[in-house]
């Protein structure tokens, strides 16, 4: 199911609003809009629904697979950001070819 999802983008005063689908509780794939961030080739991101990247993929395939790699690493369903270990969730993105958001 796609719905419209507030994403929040550094250094954006106002919230940014894009199509994404839920892959697993709390957790979203969605494609930055052609006018944000224009020359990044990580276009796809994996969102938790507070706004927040958790993850980068530059295809969508790669970025459903690193959320559903993430899924059981946490209780994303949380109103705050869980604080899973980094290198956890570094190493289940790589494996998908997903990196950690800069943000």
């Amino acid at each position: 199911m796609t719905t419209t999802h507030a994403i929040r983008i550094l250094r954006s005063t106002a919230p940014v609003h894009v199509q994404a689908t839920q892959s697993s509780p709390g957790l979203l794939v969605y494609r930055l809009p052609d006018t944000v961030n224009i020359e990044d080739p990580y276009r796809w991101r994996i969102g938790h629904h507070t706004g927040l990247a958790i993850g980068i993929a530059m295809s969508k395939e790669d970025a459903i697979a690193g959320a559903a790699a993430l899924a059981d690493l946490a209780d994303w369903t949380q109103n705050g950001v869980p604080a899973p270990s980094g290198r956890a969730v570094a190493r289940r993105l790589r494996r998908h070819r997903c990196y950690r958001a800069g943000y």
